[in-house]
């Protein structure tokens, strides 16, 4: 049976696979600068690799990306360093090195600060009253104009002056609940709706 040997690159001396150790006057050559005839571990957990460290293998965290068939980067673990100003605005960082995340690490983007979520909220809050005050204008067909007009007409004699301030009234209170609130999820948590 021919002599095993399993060889790591030279550079991070991960592991990279078998082959028969070459011979010499049937002997097989074990010395080698990149591979070992020390077998390496049975088992490798997701995540992490062999390597070798020149007497033994050692099991590493592996959160590189690696190059697919058309040399795009894949996979990896995104992190971001909040110790080094990363924000919920910043692009994700990946590691080139083999081993552990770096120090202060978080594998989740930071949560956007309750003040940008407000705005985004009040915005929100905004569009859908201009829209729910366009959509109760406007009247489809000239037929049901006419019936709507009437009806409005007959309710209330200032008809757009009190639908403007119903949708004003509405957007009002929205917002006064979004100011109010002291958390992203209270803010998240706040339904815009407008009758119309």
């Amino acid at each position: 049976m021919a002599t095993m040997m399993y060889m790591f690159d030279v550079k991070t001396r991960e592991y990279k696979g078998s082959r028969p150790a070459q011979e010499l006057n049937g002997k097989p050559l074990t010395k080698s600068a990149s591979a070992t005839p020390t077998p390496p571990p049975a088992s490798i957990p997701e995540g992490h690799v062999a390597r070798w460290t020149g007497s033994e293998w050692e099991l590493v965290e592996d959160h590189r990306q690696h190059l697919d068939s058309k040399g795009t980067k894949q996979g990896g673990t995104p992190y971001w360093l909040p110790s080094e100003g990363d924000d919920w605005q910043s692009q994700p960082r990946y590691t080139e090195d083999l081993g552990p995340l770096p120090s202060g690490a978080t594998t989740q983007r930071p949560e956007k600060p309750l003040s940008a979520v407000k705005e985004e909220k009040e915005r929100e809050v905004r569009s859908a009253c201009d829209a729910a005050i366009i959509a109760s204008l406007t009247m489809p067909a000239a037929r049901e104009v006419s019936v709507a007009a009437a009806s409005l007409a007959a309710v209330d004699p200032d008809g757009p002056d009190t639908i403007l301030a119903l949708h004003a009234a509405r957007r009002d209170e929205l917002l006064a609940l979004i100011k109010a609130a002291d958390s992203v999820a209270a803010v998240q948590s706040v339904e815009v709706t407008y009758a119309v």
